[in-house]
């Protein structure tokens, strides 16, 4: 990953941090809405609405107040549609060396005569905005530094009574999960939270959320490790049906590591005759790239059942179990592919349904099966959390 999206990532996070923080710091009943009417958060309560707007700018080596017109016309845009509203306009800005940041009527008059282009048309509709009205209820902040800013979550986590062991590996990256997961819904009551719904699906969470978020955070050493041990249960077991899901999408190398990531999966966990139950793998690829795939693992001696005796697929012979003839599996898995699978679902469910990589499994019931999702992008760190390599 290059600096530019390194950087791109953590300007998500500092939102999310920040959504974070004013959601632990809310009346119990107050009601935020994640990406809002001004962008970023938006806190109703009974005192009214404050509206936020969160700019982190670490690597900026000086500030100017040109680096925030495109926030503060959009907040007067809004402010300009609803002049009666009881809304409060927080700007929440982060700069290295904490410079010194006013916003009175000369920096929005400025903004107004802005010659950048690319704010022409925001510039037109903000146009005769009130802009005394508007510093009368507009504030900015300068917030802390990504690291301060998260430590700072993790500690009122703690204050709020979470176990102060799990907090760093467990509750802090999923409520960081919880907020991203909100923020890309569509439908915007969708994106509303209180603070009490808010710690109460965080509670009820019992297994670390791996994602690019998660992974992105400071403690991502400690979330794969902790992946790693919750795993490790059930991975245990000789006697257990496993589902594995993989999308391609995001995952670095897909097509030189897929070969080599199932093998080592069958390996490790589907070797011994005590292992009488055979691992699917569904792959969301297209026919060519799944029939590729399976002849590059017959190559590699790890016979799949794919359903086909010839060309059409057979759902009997898809689920039959492989003879077994002197230690010697007739196949070690099943393979299918993703939209394939979906149809057969409800066939043979799982015990464990392992999600790697980033896809959509709406649809397929999981109830009474134990969903395991890995959203990381490296083969290397998914076998390192199931236990099948110890470094990655």
């Amino acid at each position: 990953m290059g600096r530019s999206a390194d950087y791109t990532i953590q300007g998500f996070l500092y939102q999310f941090n920040q959504t974070l923080s004013e959601l632990l710091k809310a009346a119990d009943d107050a009601v935020v809405t994640i990406e809002g009417i001004v962008e970023d958060i938006e806190v109703a309560s009974f005192a009214g609405t404050k509206a936020i707007q969160c700019k982190y700018h670490e690597t900026q080596k000086k500030y100017t107040p040109s680096i925030l017109y495109n926030p503060l016309l959009q907040m007067m845009k809004h402010f300009k549609s609803n002049p009666d509203a009881k809304i409060n306009y927080h700007l929440f800005a982060h700069f290295p060396n904490n410079p010194a940041i006013s916003i009175s009527a000369t920096e929005l008059n400025c903004a107004l005569k802005s010659e950048n282009k690319d704010l022409k048309d925001l510039i037109e509709e903000v146009t005769g905005v009130d802009i005394d009205g508007f510093l009368k209820v507009f504030f900015v902040t300068l917030t802390p530094k990504y690291d301060d800013l998260m430590k700072e979550n993790v500690k009122q986590l703690e204050e709020l009574g979470f176990n102060r062991g799990e907090v760093e590996t467990l509750f802090y990256p999923n409520a960081i999960q919880i907020i991203a997961d909100l923020s890309i819904k569509h439908d915007e009551n969708l994106r509303k939270i209180t603070k009490n719904d808010f710690l109460e699906s965080l509670l009820k969470i019992r297994s670390t959320a791996v994602s690019q978020w998660t992974l992105a955070l400071k403690t991502r050493q400690k979330v794969l490790e902790t992946r790693r041990r919750q795993l490790k249960e059930n991975l245990s077991a000789n006697v257990r049906l496993r589902h594995l899901v993989i999308f391609p999408k995001f995952l670095e190398q897909f097509d030189d590591q897929i070969v080599l990531f199932i093998k080592s999966f069958v390996d490790k966990y589907h070797f011994k005759i005590a292992h009488t139950q055979t691992p699917l793998f569904a792959l969301d690829v297209t026919q060519d790239i799944f029939d590729n795939i399976a002849e590059r693992l017959v190559g590699k001696d790890v016979v799949p059942n794919h359903g086909r005796p010839v060309k059409v697929f057979s759902e009997a012979y898809f689920f039959r179990e492989p003879m077994v003839h002197k230690d010697k599996k007739e196949f070690v898995l099943r393979l299918i592919r993703w939209c394939d699978y979906k149809k057969l679902a409800s066939k043979l469910k799982a015990d464990d349904f392992f999600v790697i990589g980033d896809g959509d499994i709406e649809g397929v019931d999981f109830k009474d099966v134990n969903l395991e999702i890995l959203g990381a992008e490296k083969f290397d760190e998914i076998k390192y959390m199931m236990g099948i390599s110890k470094a990655y």
